[in-house]
């Protein structure tokens, strides 16, 4: 931004994903002098970034607004290649190579919605730190030869969506059964996580979508837990 602007700008995100992870619906806010018009950003930016980034639009909001608290929910979509190893795709799936019992995955996916403590699925927690998050949907499919898992939450604690799709991967490999499942949730009351899901590779993650409603605004207060 200091080239296009000529001073030093503070970018901010609406969420963060994970070293490897892929966003095809990213947002980010920063101030930007009037002069330069908001239809003229992408084309600018574009030019200056690398090859594998590309702004797509930008617009003009009110000066409060917030990338991160404003956001109602994020969209994330776990890919999983159940067929063979094809090179396009490396870069955006998690190789399995083999078919996953694709029932099991959907029950247990089922029971992850809602609020609940999000202990055994997250990872590098800071002492104290809040794991209760709320997932509006959860939605495992096979498209093609993969299985895709769609998850809509309000907010993520760090690694918890590629441990939420290492265990439906767990689950539909035959490896954890579903009476697994409410013993993680309980992880916190319990004392023990259990063995945790395995954490998938960061190349199968891809931030689909932020969504920020009909009238956006704060959402800070409106939920009971943090977002991160």
């Amino acid at each position: 931004m200091r080239r296009i602007t000529g001073e030093e700008t503070e970018v901010t995100g609406a969420s963060r994903t994970d070293a490897g992870a892929h966003a095809k619906g990213a947002v980010c806010h920063f101030d930007a002098p009037s002069s330069i018009p908001a239809r003229n950003l992408p084309r600018a930016l574009n030019d200056l970034l690398p090859t594998d980034i590309a702004v797509t639009q930008a617009r003009d909001v009110p000066r409060e607004f917030h990338a991160r608290h404003w956001a109602v929910d994020r969209w994330y979509r776990y890919r999983i290649l159940c067929g063979p190893r094809d090179p396009h795709r490396a870069r955006y799936v998690f190789h399995h190579g083999r078919e996953l019992e694709l029932e099991p995955m959907i029950v247990a996916a089922g029971k992850l919605v809602g609020q609940h403590d999000f202990l055994a699925f997250t990872q590098e927690l800071e002492p104290g730190e809040n794991t209760v998050r709320t997932l509006k949907s959860l939605l495992v499919r096979r498209v093609r030869d993969e299985v895709w898992v769609d998850v809509v939450g309000i907010a993520f604690a760090r690694g918890m969506m590629r441990r939420i799709s290492g265990m439906l991967w767990e689950i539909g490999r035959g490896r954890r059964g579903l009476d697994s499942v409410p013993r993680l949730l309980a992880a916190r009351q319990s004392g023990d996580a259990e063995h945790r899901p395995k954490v998938l590779p960061a190349s199968g993650l891809c931030l689909m979508k932020v969504s920020y409603g009909k009238r956006p605004r704060d959402q800070r207060g409106r939920f009971e837990e943090r977002e991160d």
